[in-house]
């Protein structure tokens, strides 16, 4: 295969919580295995702006431009798209995830400029994808897609599930900007499965991945995370798997080998109240975990049942007992406006989180319901009670209300969230007050939310692409920084010293220019 394949990271907002996108790093990894030349243009982790993507179009060429996107950044992605085919008509233009996945007909149909749509689990896809343009243009034989065909919609078989996970390559981190995530002090993701064995009516993730789990030889996984620590750097790890904690002797095997390798790692992980005990548990403390997060969703035993969740508050409980037993830290992960949702469900809902913070210090969030497309409760929205209030993808981020039930109005789960937006808000302030008193934990915890703040305003400025060339000192260059990024000298000097000495930012004399510069590593 001779095509040059660009993949697009499509920005989202910060409070998404960056990371450094996996599934694209895995479609970049199989592709050049193949022999496919490929790039990763992420744009979460630079200033996006039209000039910057036709640059990038311009330089590398490419003959397939593909992008992928959640719900929430969908109208990002396919904006991105449209302005790659406007500025070069020749370009196959791709679109995969969770979303595209579950409206690919319609996408065909709507957006002219997307020519195909990848279909669940893309890795195998995007090969043979691929292939086909560069052998013969016909895409009809390409199993997991949508395409378009004299103007009408495609959608071609199914495509199988991978069943041997160990198959494919290791994720190609080395095209992502590992230096920016590095400075930005979050996890690098890794999975150590797909699938999920559960069928809650909000997600779309058995769907997408399967409903049986798929695992990763243990040995794999962690030849992985000790390149990823010692190799670039990164000392947090989250596992994304949907839950890491379906089979014990997985975990097990997992904790083993990172306490075999001697690997000074920290890592967190998403997990079911009704898959955990005090011995797995035990042995994830000691092999490093510090966070785990639980999907309590609700405090109503009706509203669990309604979604199948298939857990009782009890279990909750329990669960939550258990692991700050332990010595992990939780987050409880609560959803508003649930079908059946009403003001005692919800007066349910906020009593045990606030049970669970007062007993057992566990943080805990509250997220509103987005019925996302390929979830039941979208697709079966009317029989649940649920009143849909928007189709603008942009605002499924579960922090804004897109839809409420018969019995609990978008306003009624507003005056919750903004109680409990004030609640943090003062728990902060009380964090950072005790934290000027001295207080070495909260002191670290208010210190990295100032340089990941600062970061993030550094990438999303642009400011040392355009303040770099200059030829200026270190000092310079940080008070520089303070007036543009509207910081106090000292926290620019600091971050600046800390991204230097940590090899992020790097003073280099380029061919061509008088001075050196300064640029990201």
């Amino acid at each position: 295969m001779s095509n040059r394949v660009l993949l697009i990271n499509t920005p989202y907002p910060y409070e998404e919580c960056p990371v450094p996108p996996l599934g694209l790093a895995y479609l970049a990894g199989i592709l050049r295995r193949e022999g496919v030349e490929v790039r990763i243009l992420d744009l979460l982790m630079a200033r996006y702006s039209p000039r910057l993507l036709r640059r990038e179009l311009d330089e590398f060429r490419p003959h397939v431009v593909g992008a992928t996107c959640s719900t929430v950044n969908f109208k990002a992605a396919s904006r991105i798209l449209r302005l790659c085919k406007e500025h070069d008509p020749g370009l196959v233009t791709l679109i995969g995830g969770p979303h595209a996945s579950f409206v690919a007909a319609d996408l065909i149909r709507e957006a002219p400029w997307i020519d195909a749509v990848v279909i669940g689990e893309g890795d195998h896809t995007i090969v043979e994808l691929v292939e086909a343009l560069s052998q013969h243009g016909d895409l009809a034989g390409v199993a997991g897609i949508a395409s378009r065909k004299n103007g009408a919609a495609v959608v071609n078989a199914p495509r199988p599930l991978i069943k041997d996970l160990d198959s494919l390559p290791l994720p190609a981190r080395d095209l992502l900007p590992i230096s920016r995530y590095r400075a930005l002090k979050v996890p690098c993701t890794v999975i150590t499965s797909r699938g999920c064995p559960f069928g809650c009516i909000f997600c779309s993730a058995p769907r997408m991945f399967g409903r049986g789990v798929r695992y990763r030889n243990p040995k794999l996984v962690i030849d992985e995370i000790e390149m990823i620590n010692r190799e670039l750097g990164f000392q947090e790890i989250n596992i994304v798997d949907d839950t890491f904690t379906v089979r014990e002797p997985h975990v097990q095997a997992i904790c083993q080998g990172i306490r075999d390798r001697g690997l000074n790692i920290t890592w967190s992980v998403y997990s079911r109240v009704d898959t955990i005990n005090p011995r797995v548990l035990n042995t994830m403390r000691e092999a490093g975990c510090d966070w785990v997060c639980f999907g309590l969703e609700s405090g109503s035993q009706k509203i669990l049942d309604t979604i199948k969740k298939r857990i009782t508050t009890a279990k909750s409980r329990e669960a939550i007992k258990m692991a700050t037993e332990s010595g992990l830290h939780v987050l409880a992960s609560f959803i508003l406006g649930l079908p059946g949702e009403d003001p005692d469900t919800a007066g349910q809902t906020v009593g045990l989180a606030r049970e669970l913070f007062d007993t057992y210090k566990v943080a805990y969030g509250f997220h509103l319901l987005a019925p996302m497309p390929g979830t039941e409760v979208r697709e079966r929205a009317d029989e649940y009670g649920i009143r849909i209030l928007t189709q603008n993808w942009s605002r499924y981020n579960a922090n804004r209300p897109v839809a409420e039930t018969t019995t609990f109005s978008a306003g009624q789960m507003m005056d919750i969230v903004h109680a409990y937006e004030h609640e943090v808000s003062e728990a902060w302030d009380e964090m950072q007050k005790q934290a000027r008193c001295g207080d070495p934990a909260l002191k670290e915890r208010v210190a990295k939310a100032d340089t990941q703040g600062f970061v993030w305003k550094l990438l999303s400025s642009g400011a040392v692409e355009q303040m770099g060339n200059s030829g200026r000192s270190r000092e310079e260059l940080a008070l520089a920084l303070a007036r543009k990024l509207d910081v106090s000298p000292t926290l620019a000097r600091q971050e600046v010293r800390r991204l230097v000495s940590d090899g992020n930012l790097v003073h280099a004399q380029l061919p061509g220019r008088k001075h050196p510069v300064w640029k990201w590593a």
